[in-house]
């Protein structure tokens, strides 16, 4: 599989059409929703995973980033960056997609933090079930509450003094 992640464009609009997963909310975020969030309504971005196999080009997986802020007991309220979405095509799940999808988000989002035009330390996301939670729990994120969607919170502040010291 030769993975391409590139920022979701009018370009891809062809390959929406057959991302296939079991989740069909996932599906029509992508299909319906993505551009026009990008576009008009400027409410998240999405990368899309290109995959150049044999059979062509097919749409592998994607995410969406956004932004959020939550109330704390003093009022004013505290700004990160939302992992809106996080979905891989049902046919090439189980090879790690979820896991190298996830780091690019990371990524893009810790450079945000380190070097972007504004400031913010924690990166949330909304579980939909357990797996989802657990998957996120690998990666350092603690529950917020306890039904789903159950928001997520990781403090980025570990991983951006790790990263200042190196």
């Amino acid at each position: 599989m030769g993975l391409r992640v590139e920022p979701l464009g009018r370009r891809h609009r062809t390959l929406l059409k057959g991302f296939q997963n079991q989740h069909a909310s996932l599906v029509e975020y992508l299909q319906r929703d993505a551009l026009r969030h990008l576009e008009k309504d400027l409410l998240a971005r999405t990368y899309v995973a290109i995959d150049e196999g044999q059979e062509g080009l097919r749409l592998a997986g994607y995410f969406s980033l956004s932004t959020v802020s939550v109330e704390r007991g003093a009022g004013f309220p505290i700004p990160g960056v939302l992992l809106a979405r996080l979905a891989v095509d049902q046919r090439v799940q189980g090879q790690g997609l979820g896991r190298f999808l996830f780091e690019e988000a990371l990524g893009l989002t810790l450079q945000l933090a380190q070097s972007g035009p504004v400031a913010f330390r924690l990166f949330f996301t909304d579980a939909t079930e357990e797996q989802a939670a657990c998957f996120y729990e690998q990666f350092g994120f603690t529950r917020l509450a306890d039904e789903y969607p159950c928001r997520m919170v990781l403090d980025l502040l570990p991983l951006l003094t790790t990263a200042n010291t190196t």
